[in-house]
């Protein structure tokens, strides 16, 4: 289905040397430090499962992937080109949709979900979330609320900037949260966040996993 890279063996033996902030799934991260990374490689893990790289290290340029194809995409207007559905740029992750783009993707946040288990988007699908403006206030938009998973996506100026990270002391660690997102076409796919940090701990190298599951 894929066009797997040829950095795919680079790839896995990268992915065995994340060694610490497991999760309760066992997904690993690694805190700050390192030299410079590949580039966006996806692998294909079977079972309609993939697990890709994206190197989102700069403080410049977004980083454009479609899960319909598995690969990057190059993007002339993200507010208008509706050919992306997710997109990075350090710890910054945005959806088009909403204050993003025009596409209408959105998400649900799960707690207390398996992502192995998750082969159906909720029914019904809510709450349902997208991108919202900061409003400049200072305030982490991102917060949860009480029940932990009523909170606004954000394209935000402020520090974290987004609610697929958790951060604390100048470290970012994937929440233990399984995101399922809803596409333009519409095509539903659940994502795991594994980490932020490469083998190295360098920041903005972005590992999830991912796979297509079916409507509600």
């Amino acid at each position: 289905m894929l066009c797997i890279a040829a950095a795919f063996a680079l790839a896995v033996n990268s992915f065995a040397c994340a060694d610490t902030l497991l999760t309760s799934e066992g997904f690993a991260g690694k805190p700050p430090g390192g030299t410079l990374q590949v580039a966006t490689t996806t692998v294909d893990l079977g079972n309609g499962l993939f697990e890709t790289n994206i190197d989102a290290a700069s403080y410049t340029n977004w980083v454009y992937y479609n899960f319909e194809t598995g690969q990057e995409v190059s993007v002339a207007d993200p507010a208008s080109d509706s050919i992306w559905d997710i997109a990075l740029q350090r710890f910054v992750v945005k959806l088009n949709g909403g204050a993003s783009g025009n596409a209408g993707a959105t998400v649900v946040a799960l707690t207390a979900d398996k992502f192995t288990a998750r082969t159906q988007a909720p029914g019904p699908f809510a709450p349902e979330l997208t991108d919202v403006l900061d409003p400049g206030d200072g305030n982490d938009a991102c917060r949860p609320t009480t029940t932990g998973v009523l909170f606004a996506f954000l394209r935000s100026i402020q520090n974290p900037n987004a609610c697929w990270f958790a951060y604390s002391v100048g470290v970012l660690t994937p929440r233990d949260m399984v995101y399922v997102v809803k596409t333009a076409t519409p095509r539903y796919y659940k994502i795991k966040m594994l980490n932020y940090y490469g083998p190295t701990g360098t920041s903005g190298k972005i590992r999830f996993q991912w796979g297509e599951v079916s409507a509600p």
